[in-house]
């Protein structure tokens, strides 16, 4: 279970963000966050991940604190037991597939577990693509692998179907819902179609204006805030 209780405050010249998330994530199942463009989504991720600070708040998970501002604890990274899939792909261009595995593997040798996840998702046969070689649902299906490779517990996907077309983005949902009972994992994604959601997602955080948050399961929370 994750537990997130987290404020941060984003200041610029012409104008002033607050950013509130309270929220509970159950282990095992998916949960999406979704809110309006600029709601602060992107950033709860990554204060999960532990790539930003909150000026306030605490993550705790499976008991163990991540982050708490009145303890002065923030986990490094590295130590958060993790994956994260960004919405550009974010892979090494000079590295073939098999490389960019390989490089976020222990000991630089990919698990079999993880050789059969590859087998499973179709890219054996790409293991010697560079990235510019593959199209983006080839590119995504490479980093979702990648960021398993690291044994994580839980799985951030932030907008990871944004370059895709329909027909794509079904089959790889397909595909994380196959890896996440295999693993069973816990995933947060961020998502602003709801047809998305529906598909993938168990539960759904509704980041709103004014710190206001809903959470639920998405029929409940979707279909009465649209």
């Amino acid at each position: 279970m994750l537990d997130i209780k987290v404020h941060k405050r984003y200041k610029s010249r012409r104008r002033q963000v607050d950013i509130d998330c309270v929220a509970t994530i159950e282990d095992s199942i998916t949960t999406a966050f979704y809110g309006k463009s600029g709601i602060g989504k992107s950033s709860v991720l990554r204060m999960i991940a532990g790539l930003e600070s909150p000026d306030s708040g605490k993550i705790v998970f499976n008991g163990v604190t991540w982050f708490s501002s009145d303890e002065k604890i923030n986990v490094p990274i590295a130590k958060r037991k993790l994956g994260f899939v960004f919405q550009d792909y974010n892979l090494f261009p000079n590295m073939t597939v098999e490389r960019n595995l390989k490089y976020a593997s222990s000991e630089n040798k990919i698990a079999p577990e993880i050789l059969q996840i590859v087998d499973s998702t179709g890219l054996t046969q790409l293991l010697a693509s560079y990235p510019d070689e593959l199209s983006g649902g080839q590119k995504q299906r490479v980093a979702i692998v990648r960021a398993l490779c690291q044994k994580p517990e839980i799985l951030l996907l932030d907008e990871p179907f944004s370059a895709l077309d329909d027909e794509a983005i079904s089959d790889l949902i397909s595909e994380i819902k196959l890896i996440q009972k295999k693993l069973n994992m816990m995933i947060v994604v961020i998502s602003h179609r709801k047809d998305v959601i529906f598909e993938m997602a168990q539960s759904v955080v509704y980041l709103k204006t004014k710190g206001i948050i809903e959470q639920g399961n998405p029929e409940e929370i979707l279909n009465r805030s649209f």
